[in-house]
């Protein structure tokens, strides 16, 4: 599958911010008592089951906000809400009626939303950079559409009706983020994070590059 171009961009933007954290060398440390991060990220999904037929893969972006507070000299409780758009994906198919056909397309579109409680270890400060290790559950819910788009002409018979379903699930999460100090409230946060899902028969993974901007009180 393609990478579409708002995942280049983050991905870029992401790995740009960390060649340039990397190289600094500044003597101020950020807070660290409690935070409040909002930011951007890329929801990119995998399901299960044969890829030809993969109708829940896809990619869309998405914003984030994410809460956090120190509970100990080297640990966060950190709260995070990731609402992300809606994928789309479609399959052609033809349908011949007596002597008439009609290229009728299935279109499926899913969304992924979710809730994090996660715990964050902070590693030891380098220069403005001081990387994050995070790990706990996130609560999903997965939203589909099914509709299909036909000719003007195609007899309303041919056409399937729409359908939409809602399913939650509880989902280990893991993930890993990277605080470059801006000053000793504000900074910009770089980071990854990745959980799996089962609803019903079906299990899949979730990876999410993401970009926020943190100000520490």
């Amino acid at each position: 599958m393609a990478i579409r171009w708002h995942l280049r961009v983050l991905v870029c933007t992401v790995c740009a911010v960390l060649g340039t954290a990397g190289a600094a060398r500044a003597q101020s440390a950020i807070a660290e008592s409690a935070y409040v991060t909002g930011g951007l990220f890329v929801d990119i999904k995998r399901f299960s089951g044969d890829p030809g037929e993969a109708v829940l893969d896809g990619s869309a972006a998405g914003g984030a906000v994410a809460v956090g507070t120190h509970i100990g000299s080297a640990w966060d409780l950190q709260l995070a809400l990731d609402v992300p758009g809606f994928s789309r994906t479609e399959r052609p198919r033809v349908i011949t009626l007596q002597k008439d056909t009609f290229t009728l397309t299935s279109v499926t579109e899913n969304q992924a939303l979710s809730v994090a409680t996660l715990l964050r270890y902070r590693a030891a400060s380098r220069g403005r950079v001081r990387l994050g290790y995070l790990g706990g559950l996130s609560f999903i819910r997965l939203h589909r559409r099914f509709h299909t788009e036909a000719p003007p002409d195609t007899p309303a018979g041919l056409i399937p009706r729409p359908d939409e379903r809602v399913h939650y699930s509880a989902a280990p999460t893991v993930g890993i983020d990277a605080r470059i100090a801006l000053s000793p409230q504000l900074a910009i946060v770089p980071g990854i994070y990745a959980c799996v899902f089962r609803f019903g028969d079906e299990s899949g993974l979730l990876v999410r590059p993401r970009i926020g901007v943190r100000w520490s009180f």
